[in-house]
């Protein structure tokens, strides 16, 4: 999907303007949640109650949210399964690189307004503020409060701030930039409780998620002399570690940490409602060098040179021998 016909960028003002004259509004994040997808839709959402705005906040899926992130506030109001009809609503899609990564395509809204930070963004809204320099959605979310002067306390802050800790890995991966920094302080300044937000996100894991993480270690296969790490989780595994599939997030960070290792890649196993097996695959390139988003494409997924994901049809060897073919041929 390239875009919707007249659609074009949008500057942070014009993106506030509208957001300031919105009635009833219809918010989406990408499948699979991270912290920077919730903690956009929910920001967005207490943003649209301090104006008066009606709001409707959909995720697609019906698995769990991952457990160091449902102390945010709303994510029970939350509807899961099906995009709900948006009618007269705005759409506003957050975080999202495509359509299709929120069951989106083809959506009757009347106006579309697309904020994400993804470089492969095709810029399918008729409102587009899609910044690739950007840390986080978060960030951008940030930028077009502080920009029209909207709402921003403390609550709506820790829910931009657990985006930008999240996506720069707590300000250690390469996207940590200056603005990020400047971010963080503005939401201190605020009131947000930093050493909370770690608390919650980073110190209260669940034991079957130490069960899954060592589990991924055990299942750990080196391949291209090293290069290429690639670990395993079946059904089996999530079934004996008592884990939910949203245990998974993060788990990669250490498969990438190994020396040698340029990509890394976590391979979740998943059987369809038809019974077919399916793989979820999430890639991290340790240097940049290797873009993985350009292997994700590949399956029609996307993502970031550094952080991507795709969803395979088809057994795991069969899946594995092609994304080490697809790694080798970028060497």
């Amino acid at each position: 999907m390239t875009g919707r016909a007249g659609g074009r960028r949008a500057t942070p003002q014009e993106i506030g303007a509208r957001m300031k004259g919105e009635r009833r509004v219809l918010l989406a994040v990408h499948e699979n949640p991270d912290g920077d997808a919730l903690g956009s839709i929910v920001a967005a959402g207490l943003v649209m109650e301090q104006l008066g705005v009606a709001w409707t906040g959909f995720v697609p899926g019906r698995e769990p949210f991952p457990p160091e992130l449902t102390w945010l506030p709303r994510l029970g109001d939350l509807v899961r399964g099906e995009l709900p009809e948006a009618g007269d609503a705005t759409l506003y899609t957050l975080d999202c690189a495509s359509a299709a990564r929120f069951g989106g395509e083809g959506v009757g809204a009347q106006f579309w307004v697309n904020i994400d930070h993804h470089p492969d963004n095709p810029l399918y809204g008729d409102f587009n503020l899609v910044d690739a320099g950007a840390s986080s959605t978060t960030q951008i979310l940030h930028g077009v409060l502080r920009a029209a002067d909207l709402p921003l306390n403390a609550e709506i802050g820790t829910c931009l701030y657990v985006g930008v800790v999240t996506d720069t890995g707590r300000f250690q991966f390469s996207n940590t930039t200056p603005q990020a920094h400047r971010m963080a302080a503005d939401l201190q300044d605020l009131g947000v409780d930093v050493h909370e937000v770690y608390r919650h996100v980073y110190e209260n894991v669940p034991i079957a998620k130490v069960r899954l993480n060592r589990r991924a270690f055990e299942n750990l296969r080196l391949l291209l002399d090293g290069r290429l790490a690639v670990s395993v989780l079946s059904v089996k595994d999530f079934r004996e570690t008592g884990a939910e599939p949203g245990y998974t997030e993060g788990v990669i960070d250490g498969i990438r940490t190994i020396a040698g290792v340029r990509v890394a890649a976590l391979v979740r196993e998943r059987l369809t409602p038809t019974g077919t097996p399916e793989l979820r695959v999430s890639l991290r390139s340790t240097d940049g060098k290797i873009d993985v988003s350009d292997i994700a494409h590949t399956w029609g997924g996307g993502g970031h040179v550094r952080a991507a994901g795709y969803t395979f049809h088809g057994r795991t060897e069969e899946g594995i021998a092609q994304l080490e073919r697809e790694v080798a041929a970028r060497q």
